[in-house]
Order: C-alpha cells, then structure tokens, then sequence
C-alpha cells in the first residue's frame, strides 16, 4: 500500500515509490528504489523535496503519527460529519509554492492589459490565416510565427495572468485559434515553472502553436458539432494529431519539440490515450506539458458541445483523473498559475481557516474561500464567502496541510463545506 509521508519522516528500510518534485530536482536517476544506504537518505533529507511516496508491500511501513499540535489541531468540527450527496474533488494537499511575480501599479498593469489586448487580437488573426493556408494544402511557415510567439512570450514574462485571463474570453467559434494561442502561454509559462533552458522556451511556445495544426484536416461539421460524435466521427478527430505531424514534417524550419508535441498531446500516461497508447517511460517532459496545457485551456473554454469550467474546479478535476497526467508536473502547472484549486484548505488572515470554493470573476488566480473555523479559538465560526480578489478584501496567509491542522478524512469535511449555501 502506498503512503504519502513526509521527507523528514524517512527511514533505511523503505521503498521510495515517488518523490515529489520536478523531474528537473530529482537527486537520483531511478524513481523508485529501497532506501538501504544513509548517504542516500542524507539526500533526500538535504534536498528541497519535502514529501514522498512509500510503498510498505516493499520496505518498511510508515511512523505513527504523532498527535496534532493543540494549537492547530481543529477538535470536533461541525463540518466534518458526513454528506451523502455531496461531493469533492480530491485537493491538492501540499503547500503551493507560488512563482514570485512583480507586482504592477495599476497603471502599469492597465497597460499591459491593453498590449495582452492587442497582441491577441493580432494573434487570432495570424493563427487564422496559418490554418487556412494549412487547409489549402500549403507548407507551415513557421517562421512567420516566431513574433508572434516571442510576443507572448513577453507577456506572460510580465504577469502570466493578464494574457491567460484575456485569452479565456474566447467565443466558442474563436476556440479553434485562441486555443492555440493560450496554450503557447501556458507552455511558455510552464516551461520557466519547469526551469527549462531559456534556448528551449521559444520552441515550446511554438509547440504550442501549433499542436492543433492537424485540426485543419477536420470537416467543420464535425469539429464544430454540438452534440454527440459518431464513431466514424470520432475516428476522424483521433487523426488529427497524425495529419498535424505530417502537414510539419514537410515544413521547413519546424523543430522536433513541434513536431512530438503536435503527434503526442493526446497521449496519457496510462497508455490509453493516442494515436500511439503510449506509456509514462515513453513519454517525454513536452509531451506531458503539452497534455495538460491543451486540457486545462479546452475544459475552461466555451466550446460548441461544453460549458467551460472555472480555473479552480478545472485543476481539481484534472487532479482527480487518475492515469491522465504526471502529476508532479501537474502540480508544478497548478504553482505556475497561482491558482487554488477547489477544496485547497487555506489560511487566512486573523488564524482563520477556509476552503476555496472558485475564483474571483476579475481575476482567476484570486480565489473565492469559505472560512469556518478560527484557529484562536479553537472553534467553528459562522462561514462566509470571501471573494479575496476585491479591494481591501482578507488576505490569504499560506495553503495548509489538512493532516496537519487535524483532518484525518479532508475530503468528507471538504465535501460537507462545499455544500453549504454561499454566505457573502
């Protein structure tokens, strides 16, 4: 069974089955192994990995844990009995670490606001005209691309959250060019999340643009379908990441990042995704960006046949698919935002604790919590919905460990409070 401790937790005598940490920060070159030598465990316990997957059918089985600290620990809170009806995505239950951004004057970000604006009004506009030069049977001039992608390259250097804020406007007939504009971002900003060399970022972000070329190859009455596919239909669609590859391969100037990222987006690390089922150790660190950046701008876009989910709800759903992604680079998407997914236990200012429950409707990476329970008192409070992107609003103080303030079951507690009647 496996079991997720902490690093200082760590014993001679386990079997490591994960550490969490970018594949980049990993001290060793095997990811699962018994840990039988001290220089080994000195390691780990001097690296930046702070939690670890065990596995005690291999190796030794975790401490018991130790009482909660009476000052953290929440006794008996209302919340905790149990809902039937209700459900929670499993949260993330590590702190979030987030990528220090500058912060901007309100002048300065009102006009970075209005460049974001116009590049992606530029940027629907030439994505318009590769895709219909693609459709024509013509060569991808990628080249001609390269502004483009050093545009937003700019702007997501800036503040990653102006550009993907105003790229999620898109209209669901807008999709099929603005997707491939924001997962260019959202590579791009992965990448420098991921620490990837600055020479790799600008043939990411190009990936990015074009990892749906192959959608050109799709008749518009089935790409733009609002109901259910047929499976001849769904036959067509799975194509598209084939054609893609071969509409690039003979283009000139198109790099082998493109190139994978366009065949492999679709691919799963539980080798049921296509065109290739490939599995985890087949595939390579762009190839599971790719993955989650296409699925995270698809699911929190208007499309013709869904409802776009918030960012929030977005990434809680994604990290209760099992199989789908790698779930440290998921982990490192989810800093790379700045957003909170739902059911993330946070503390506020005045030792309060609260759940998220979405995001603020003027900016995502400002989430909407739920506060329950003050930490002082060592007591439930009357919840309310805090909407922490408004003026003067609560101040979020940090992200908290459920088992650490003394939740044994989160996601029944998580479960119950999401429940709840909104109370503003």
């Amino acid at each position: 069974m496996l079991h997720r401790i902490r690093t200082s937790q760590l014993e001679l005598g386990m079997f490591v089955h994960s550490l969490e940490c970018s594949w980049l920060d990993h001290p060793f070159w095997r990811s699962r192994f018994l840990l039988t030598d001290p220089d080994q465990l000195e390691t780990i316990l001097s690296s930046d990995v702070d939690w670890v997957e065990i596995d005690d059918r291999k190796g030794k089985g975790p401490p018991k844990p130790e009482p909660a600290r009476p000052s953290a620990q929440v006794k008996n809170p209302s919340i905790v009995s149990a809902s039937p009806n209700a459900t929670v995505m499993q949260p993330i239950l590590r702190p979030v670490e987030r990528r220090e951004i500058k912060r901007l004057s309100p002048r300065e970000r009102a006009a970075e606001v209005r460049r974001a604006s116009s590049a992606i009004n530029r940027s629907r506009t030439e994505v318009m005209n590769l895709f219909a030069d693609a459709r024509l049977g013509n060569s991808v001039k990628s080249d001609k691309m390269a502004p483009l992608v050093e545009r937003i390259s700019s702007s997501v250097n800036i503040d990653p959250s102006i550009i993907l804020n105003i790229a999620r406007l898109k209209t669901k007939d807008e999709y099929t060019y603005l997707h491939s504009v924001a997962v260019c971002a959202l590579m791009i900003n992965l990448g420098r999340k991921l620490r990837l060399p600055e020479s790799q970022i600008h043939d990411i972000g190009m990936a990015g643009l074009l990892h749906d070329v192959g959608k050109t190859s799709i008749p518009d009455e089935i790409l733009l379908k609002p109901g259910k596919l047929e499976e001849a239909e769904w036959t067509t669609v799975r194509n598209h990441p084939q054609r893609g590859y071969d509409m690039l391969s003979a283009s000139e100037g198109v790099s082998e990042i493109a190139l994978e990222v366009c065949l492999r987006h679709h691919e799963k690390m539980d080798g049921t995704g296509y065109p290739g089922k490939l599995a985890a150790e087949d595939l390579s660190v762009f190839t599971r960006m790719s993955s989650i950046c296409d699925v995270y701008d698809a699911i929190t876009s208007q499309r013709p046949y869904n409802v776009p989910l918030s960012a929030s709800r977005a990434l809680a759903k994604m990290q209760s698919w099992s199989g789908h992604f790698d779930q440290l680079i998921l982990r490192d998407f989810v800093d790379s935002l700045g957003i909170l997914p739902v059911g993330t236990l946070v503390r506020l200012d005045r030792n309060e604790l609260a759940i998220v429950i979405g995001e603020s409707p003027s900016d995502f990476s400002a989430p909407i919590v739920r506060s329950f329970h003050s930490l002082d008192k060592d007591a439930a409070i009357e919840h309310q919905d805090i909407d922490t992107g408004r003026p003067k609003s609560r101040n979020l103080v940090a992200v908290e460990n459920p088992e650490d303030m003394g939740f044994s079951d989160w996601s029944t507690a998580a479960s119950n409070l999401l429940a709840k009647p909104a109370a503003m």
